[in-house]
């Protein structure tokens, strides 16, 4: 369970190892984006890791992706992969668990006008997602290094055609990284002595 002091202690050593964030760069016109829901855990603690796929807004819709995602612990302490709907049409895969990650993954949506069948135009759109745990015995600080390498993207043109068209080689690949940072005893102190602090002055 996560109480007011593990709040506390893992601001404190986030500020002290990560530094200001920086401001998200622009998305490129074809992008996979990993997001990581909380970048710094404490040994067993979780994060959700989301990946979007972003596109040209001149096209209409992303169709399919078909990516291989990395990590450098591979698929220890990962669990709950799934593809995401709308992206969780026919053929699709959350991806078979490896030793660099998963590898596989298939996203992906129709869009068949004359059916009256049309594609999520949401940009980026949300395709994949999973959960990392950190090692509950962690001694040492360690990063988790997060990547993919893509076969297949492709994008709708328009609203009123089923027609999909390949951008691969315009596609900026996805990168991101997890930090697992054990409590040292200084730093919980520290945090205990702040939240002791706070406490007084209400």
């Amino acid at each position: 369970m996560i109480t007011h002091h593990t709040t506390r202690l893992r601001t404190i050593l986030a500020a002290l190892t990560i530094g200001a964030t920086l401001p998200a760069a622009a998305l490129a016109q074809y992008e996979i984006t990993i997001d990581v829901e909380n970048p710094v855990l404490l040994p067993g603690e979780s994060t959700v890791v989301t990946m979007f796929a972003g596109f040209d807004p001149t096209m209409y819709a992303m169709a399919w992706v078909i990516t291989d995602f990395r990590t450098s612990v591979g698929s220890d302490g990962w669990s709950d992969a799934m593809e995401l709907d709308p992206m969780r049409g026919a053929a699709t895969s959350p991806g078979t668990p490896s030793a660099t990650g998963f590898d596989t993954i298939g996203a992906g949506q129709f869009n068949f006008p004359t059916a009256g069948i049309y594609a999520d135009p949401t940009n980026p759109i949300a395709f994949w997602r999973a959960t990392y745990t950190a090692p509950a015995d962690a001694t040492a600080p360690f990063d988790i290094d997060l990547s993919t390498m893509t076969s297949t993207y492709d994008v709708y043109l328009a609203m009123d055609g089923a027609a999909s068209e390949r951008r691969l080689s315009e596609l900026v690949e996805g990168s991101a990284t997890i930090r697992v940072i054990p409590a040292p005893a200084s730093a919980s102190l520290l945090a205990l002595g702040l939240l002791a602090a706070a406490r007084r002055r209400r």
